[in-house]
């Protein structure tokens, strides 16, 4: 039990960026530094007066701390690859947020008797330029049957398809990040990000889990252009604006954003890239944009409604009306109140 309490402690200070130091403030003199380290090296138990106040400094409830462990995770498998000014703090919070949420995720997926299943792998192919991530792209989209047309909904399509997406509440700073639970592939975003944002950065992170890079290649590029190929193929996209052009009207670019999920800035670069528009129209593009506000707030506002994961708060209630688990263990799981957890259930 204490070594069971130990970790939880670290983890949850770890979530709330706190050191020892600012925990023990933050505790109004109910506990001291020597205490607190004694309690994370397993060495001492607080009294319950000091578990409590624990828990409500933390933000978790009282039985998080005695929940034994029953994923392991490599907490360093998460690459934080351009979010380098986030500071060590905040990437630990990140990564032990997201251990904590894949383990309540995996156990739940436990009871029910759900064996996720993540069937694609592309490591047979050896990625050295932008045809490959598109050839990819395309292989992605024929083996889930998507076909050309706009994904309505990329966090469903991959929890559908076995992957874990773990919305996180994060600084601007961070994007995304991915690692894997044994073989199961988990895609960490920031929760705060636009819907055209959250769905660029889905396939980015699913590319650095699909592909395999030959050496010198510019790996966050490949996963650019496989992601961008993802949302919009490139026959759709010339169908739609042709082959060449000098100039695109905001209200063409619109129509496709609000159709395939992808942001303005993300269709005039795949424009570029497919050699739509010359790369000196491109360049062009970006000076207009940061020299007139206006612009830049008519070009990057978001037309597409908002995506968020629910399966795993789905998945509790599941169990919970199936009486598979308890209220109590519906609230541990969700992190809430007994009484919140009865409010929502609403069995019919």
């Amino acid at each position: 039990m204490k070594d069971t309490f130990a970790r939880r402690l670290v983890n949850a200070r770890k979530i709330r960026c706190m050191s020892q130091r600012d925990l023990v403030a933050r505790m109004e003199g109910k506990v001291s530094s020597s205490a607190i380290e004694k309690y994370e090296k397993a060495l001492m138990m607080p009294s319950s007066d000091v578990l409590i106040m624990l828990a409500r400094v933390l933000g978790f409830r009282m039985d998080y701390f005695y929940r034994p462990f029953t994923v392991a995770i490599d907490a360093e498998g998460f690459e934080f690859r351009k979010q380098a000014s986030l500071g060590a703090k905040k990437v630990e919070s990140i990564k032990h947020m997201v251990m904590s949420e894949i383990e309540k995720y995996l156990e739940v997926e436990g009871i029910l008797g759900i064996q996720p299943r993540f069937t694609l792998d592309y490591r047979n192919v050896s990625v050295e330029c932008e045809e490959d991530a598109m050839a990819l792209a395309m292989r992605l989209r024929k083996d889930w049957s998507i076909g050309l047309d706009g994904i309505t909904s990329v966090i469903e399509l991959l929890e559908s398809n076995g992957v874990k997406i773990i919305e996180v509440e994060a600084d601007a700073k961070f994007s995304g990040t991915c690692n894997k639970a044994g073989e199961i592939p988990v895609i960490v975003i920031n929760k705060q990000m636009s819907a055209e944002r959250k769905r660029m950065t889905i396939f980015h992170e699913l590319g650095h889990l699909l592909m395999h890079f030959a050496q010198g290649v510019d790996e966050e590029k490949m996963c650019t252009v496989f992601a961008s190929e993802v949302l919009i193929p490139k026959e759709k996209f010339v169908d739609i604006l042709g082959e060449s052009r000098h100039d695109i009207s905001l209200v063409e670019l619109q129509v496709v954003q609000r159709e395939y999920g992808i942001s303005v800035d993300a269709l005039m670069a795949k424009a570029a890239q497919l050699n739509v528009i010359t790369r000196r129209r491109y360049q062009s593009y970006f000076k207009k944009k940061n020299a007139l506000p206006q612009f830049k707030t008519a070009v990057e506002k978001s037309l597409v409604d908002d995506e968020h994961t629910n399966r795993f708060e789905r998945l509790v209630y599941r169990a919970l009306a199936s009486e598979m688990i308890s209220t109590s263990k519906a609230a541990s799981l969700l992190n809430c109140s007994v009484e919140e957890v009865r409010e929502n259930l609403n069995l019919l």
